[in-house]
C-alpha cells in the first residue's frame, strides 16, 4: 500500500486569505504544485484537509467552497485524491445552526483523517506511515495520537507561535521547514 500525505490548504498550498470564498482569491505558494507532483510521482496519495468555518459563519456556501476546491484542483493538475473539509464552527452562536456546533472533524480533532481512511481506503489511503504537512499547530495536533509523521512549514501562520503551541501540547513536529517544497524534499530524501 502506498503512503498518504495529508496536506493543509491555506498557508501550506495556497496563500492564506481570510475566508477564501471565490476561485479568484486563490494564489498558489511558490513550488506547491511541483511539490505535489513530486509526491504523486513518488507513489504517495495526497489528500487535502482543511477547516472551513466560513460555511458555518455564513461567509460562503458549500457550493462556493466546492468551486474554490475545483479551481484549486485544476491549478494542482488534478493531483490530490480528495479535498476534505470541516464546515463547522464550535460556538453555538457561530452562524448557521446546522453547522454551528462542536464536531469531531474540526482540526485539531482527528476526524478528517479517520474520514479519509474510511472513504478513501479502497484508493490506497491509510494512516499507517502517513504524513501530515501544515502551517499551524492544529494541523499537526490532529495526528498526535496516530502513527503519522508531522511536518510544520513556515509558509503561513506565524511560525514561532505555532511551534510554541505544539511544544506546549507535547506534540513536537518530526520535521520543520520553510515550505511545502522543502517538506517534500525532506520526505523524499
Amino acid at each position: 500500500m502506498s503512503r498518504t500525505v495529508f496536506l493543509d490548504r491555506d498557508g501550506t498550498i495556497n496563500r492564506e486569505v481570510d475566508y477564501c470564498s471565490a476561485p479568484e482569491q486563490l494564489e498558489l505558494l511558490p513550488g506547491a504544485a511541483r511539490a505535489i507532483r513530486r509526491l504523486v510521482d513518488a507513489g504517495f496519495r495526497c489528500v487535502v484537509t482543511t477547516n472551513q468555518s466560513g460555511v458555518a459563519r455564513g461567509f460562503f456556501s458549500e457550493r462556493e467552497l466546492a468551486r474554490v476546491h475545483e479551481s484549486l484542483h485544476v491549478m494542482l493538475d488534478r493531483l490530490p485524491l480528495a479535498y476534505l473539509h470541516c464546515p463547522h464552527h464550535p460556538e453555538p452562536d457561530g452562524g448557521d445552526p446546522g453547522y454551528a456546533r462542536p464536531c469531531a472533524c474540526r482540526k485539531p480533532g482527528a476526524g478528517l483523517l479517520h474520514e479519509a481512511r474510511t472513504m478513501l481506503g479502497p484508493f490506497g489511503v491509510s494512516l499507517e506511515g502517513a504524513v501530515v504537512i501544515g502551517d499551524s499547530a492544529r494541523d499537526l495536533l490532529m495526528a498526535r495520537d496516530l502513527p503519522v509523521q508531522r511536518v510544520l512549514v513556515r509558509s503561513g501562520k506565524p511560525y514561532v507561535e505555532q511551534r510554541a503551541q505544539l511544544l506546549e501540547a507535547g506534540c513536537a513536529p518530526h520535521h520543520e521547514c520553510d515550505d511545502l517544497a522543502a517538506a517534500v524534499e525532506w520526505l523524499l530524501a
